[in-house]
């Protein structure tokens, strides 16, 4: 009986750290990333909108096999809905200057914004960005500590596929 008093307090105090130590973490978190790539820039910027016609992150299709995705009727985005992944939206806007913009929301609440922005002629510079407002949400606050690694790793995954197909060989 003493052993479950003592694992109880513990629990509830590592739970009570947990929120409090979250209510001081940052709301947002940023992630930029800049690649060089030797290819023209519509053949980028066409492999990129391949990425969103495929759901852009692929790492979903893994998490959760019962997942739906659904186009958005105007053609730029698609919905999705699971068990695991709940439902969501991502949104994107292409720019003349071979600029992307996306916006992704959670369960009707806005989270990220992302902007791929390819810059030069040959060889292009892709800037990568995201942004991720945790807003009140502390579970967020504290996933966005681990951003670098949970998204960036999956970036240079994808910048890497793309790097393969359109790159031109010296």
């Amino acid at each position: 009986m003493k052993f479950l008093k003592v694992l109880s307090l513990v629990l509830l105090g590592c739970i009570v750290l947990f929120f409090i130590v979250g209510i001081f973490l940052p709301k947002t978190a940023t992630l930029e990333k800049n690649y060089e790539i030797a290819a023209p820039a519509e053949a980028i910027q066409d492999k990129i909108i391949q990425l969103y016609e495929n759901h852009l992150w692929p790492i979903w299709d893994s998490e959760d096999t019962s997942i739906v995705f659904l186009p958005l009727e105007n053609g730029t985005g698609y919905s999705w809905e699971g068990p695991t992944v709940g439902t969501g939206e991502c949104i994107y806007t292409l720019a003349i200057n071979f600029t992307i913009h996306d916006y992704i929301s959670f369960n009707g609440q806005e989270l990220a914004e992302t902007i791929w922005r390819i810059d030069g002629t040959d060889p292009v510079v892709l800037n990568f960005s995201i942004m991720i407002d945790a807003g009140k949400n502390i579970s967020t606050r504290w996933t966005n500590l681990f951003m670098n690694r949970m998204i960036g790793d999956e970036i240079d995954k994808l910048i890497k596929e793309i790097q393969a197909t359109v790159e031109i060989p010296n």
